[in-house]
């Protein structure tokens, strides 16, 4: 199933025989073309809409939430955050049988699961720089399951479209302003990629992890 498309010109077989290859600027298009087409690109289409008053903020925030988790993923090198279900994957032949820098080892990056994905997320240095100040465990809880969960915010959190990106003490987030951010901060990313050789550390996880969309996809 070489054939299957991880973006529009992109096949599973071209990414895989650019992880041969050792092709980091390909695979550096390759995550910007699959990202841009599959999440950032509806996300500006939903901020541009007209006849919403409201801007489709849930729409626009759920997608961020799930970026925020790729993104995170992408820096641990690993195809889920979930424990368990690193637990089986790596029982599979697949694992058994992969490249020895691709195969899944434990422990497993996030303490938590997806909890702790997300609070990973909000530390790191290089993300801080574009969310200050943000709570990651209380940005899982109260915007990430309850958009997940119950279609909704939690604990009285609101999305709106003005004001500060993150406000804890009104309990607001500027979507639209967090989703600029969070397109820098990927953007931000793919430039580290380029600008670090293929065998540094942060390029082994990513080429683990792309290894992986492509096995699973």
């Amino acid at each position: 199933m070489d054939n299957v498309r991880l973006a529009r010109n992109w096949s599973k077989g071209r990414v895989l025989e650019c992880l041969t290859r050792d092709q980091r600027y390909e695979l550096i298009r390759f995550l910007r073309e699959r990202y841009s087409e599959r999440f950032f690109r509806p996300i500006r289409c939903l901020r541009e809409a007209p006849g919403n008053e409201q801007g489709y903020g849930f729409a626009i925030t759920a997608l961020c939430c799930l970026l925020v988790e790729t993104i995170q993923c992408y820096r641990e090198g690993v195809p889920t955050s979930s424990d368990g279900e690193l637990g089986y994957l790596e029982k599979l032949p697949l694992n058994s049988n992969a490249p020895a820098d691709y195969k899944l080892v434990r422990p497993w990056p996030f303490a938590g699961g997806s909890t702790g994905a997300f609070k990973s997320f909000f530390s790191n240095s290089q993300h801080r720089e574009y969310f200050p100040d943000v709570d990651g465990k209380e940005f899982y809880e109260k915007i990430r399951c309850g958009l997940l969960h119950q279609a909704q915010t939690k604990g009285t959190w609101r999305l709106v479209r003005t004001g500060k990106f993150w406000d804890a003490s009104e309990k607001s987030i500027n979507r639209d302003e967090f989703a600029v951010r969070l397109e820098e901060c990927f953007d931000g990313y793919l430039e580290e990629l380029n600008q670090r050789n293929w065998n540094e550390h942060i390029w082994k996880l990513a080429r683990r992890r792309i290894w992986w969309v492509a096995q699973l996809s």
